[in-house]
């Protein structure tokens, strides 16, 4: 059998592909999609969306190709109707490097160094190294984009370190810290819907063991299994505590988030008091509560690189807070590492508690010997597991959100 696959035709992506197929007989269309052609627009308003990707998509839909290979950080999100991953690789090392000029270091690049990047995430981790920088978008191979710095149009280069091991590029590079773009490193493979064949095929490529995971956060996940041990409930919005933080709402210069469901329950209890925003700054701890915020309407916003309130204190660090009244809508369990820094520094500020985090005891407790994983979200997650199964069984895989929930897992589990 000779597998037709789709894929992008960069040396890169002709990489990605040997990777995946070896020498396993194979005939690869080499696809130019619109992300490829298009080297102007900004990539921030295309993420998750198919920019890199739906030529080769529609090639498989249309039957021309059998599947089709992609970065899977690149894929959208839905994945379109009609196809279906088949397959996720290990991928290689998932974070982003800055390659600089043979002999350049981070620290003795000139004051205003252009810094080429693809992405606001990555500008951010840059200017939290060097706040003077300056970063601009670069599109196109890397390839091309090393070219730009070797003439010396930019000062450095941002991209994935999974890149320049698969192109097999020794540079002169540190690793940069923070989260990466999901998937990054990792290689995805999609297929038609019910295409047994070549699900059968590339199931030895799949690092995929998600339908053994046991789930236990708020979200339910698009595979494995779901057991929310834990709800949210606001608390009484006419309470002293409550009206007291809601009524200096117009006085406020700061507000800072740091969780989804503090996000949504603020704006429960806005709409409670009849209340509007106003211009403020807006903080917020990571992406999924950025996105939160997005969906409120709130676009200009300073996102925390690490998803944590130590990624905001260092956010806030670099800001003038002189004369901020900053306001902390928060859990009732929230850590105390924010106040306390605000306190430190004689920055007017409230504390918020606008909802506590309870366990949800399961109407019926499944037997964790079906599971080879468990999946905590937040150190309140690992609380309730503790609270409702006890120890995690010997040998059974636990994964965490963050080095908080890490960190609740080693001191409890």
């Amino acid at each position: 059998m000779v597998i037709k696959i789709g894929a992008r035709g960069s040396l890169l992506s002709r990489r990605q592909v040997k990777e995946v197929m070896g020498e396993i007989p194979h005939f690869c269309e080499w696809v130019e999609t619109v992300g490829d052609r298009d080297l102007e627009s900004s990539l921030g308003p295309m993420e998750k969306t198919d920019f890199f990707t739906r030529e080769i998509d529609q090639r498989v839909l249309d039957g021309r190709c059998d599947v089709g290979i992609h970065s899977a950080k690149d894929l959208p999100d839905p994945l379109p109707e009609g196809l279906e991953m088949v397959a996720l690789t290990e991928g290689v090392d998932p974070s982003d490097s800055l390659v600089m000029r043979e002999g350049d270091r981070l620290e003795t690049l000139p004051v205003g160094a252009v810094i080429g990047s693809s992405s606001e995430r990555r500008d951010r981790v840059v200017k939290g190294l060097r706040p003077d920088l300056k970063c601009i978008e670069v599109r196109g191979p890397v390839d091309k984009r090393l070219e730009m710095l070797d003439r010396g149009e930019i000062d450095g280069l941002v991209v994935a370190e999974a890149a320049l091991i698969r192109l097999g590029i020794e540079r002169n590079r540190i690793s940069l810290p923070g989260k990466t773009a999901p998937l990054q490193g990792k290689l995805a493979i999609l297929a038609r819907n019910g295409d047994k064949e070549m699900e059968a095929f590339f199931k030895k490529f799949d690092s995929r063991k998600k339908d053994r995971v046991l789930h236990v956060g708020l979200s339910a996940p698009k595979k494995g299994t779901h057991l929310p041990l834990i709800e949210i409930v606001p608390r009484d919005f006419e309470s002293f505590e409550i009206k007291k933080a809601f009524a200096d709402m117009e006085e406020y210069t700061h507000l800072i988030f740091t969780s989804q469901k503090g996000v949504e329950v603020f704006f429960q209890c806005m709409g409670h008091y009849g209340l509007k925003l106003g211009q403020k700054k807006i903080f917020a701890v990571g992406r999924k509560t950025a996105v939160a915020l997005r969906e409120k309407g709130l676009r200009d916003l300073e996102v925390a690189v690490e998803e944590t309130q130590e990624g905001i204190i260092h956010l806030l660090a670099l800001e003038d807070l002189g004369r901020a009244y900053v306001l902390l809508p928060q859990s009732a369990l929230a850590r105390p590492a924010l106040a306390a820094t605000l306190r430190i520094r004689r920055i007017r500020h409230q504390v918020c508690p606008l909802y506590d985090t309870r366990t949800r005891w399961p109407e019926v407790k499944p037997d964790l010997k079906n599971f080879d994983e468990v999946f905590f979200t937040s150190p309140s997650t690992v609380r309730a597991f503790q609270e409702v199964f006890g120890k995690v069984p010997k040998g059974m895989k636990v994964s965490a959100i963050g080095p908080i929930t890490e960190q609740s897992l080693k001191l409890h589990l």
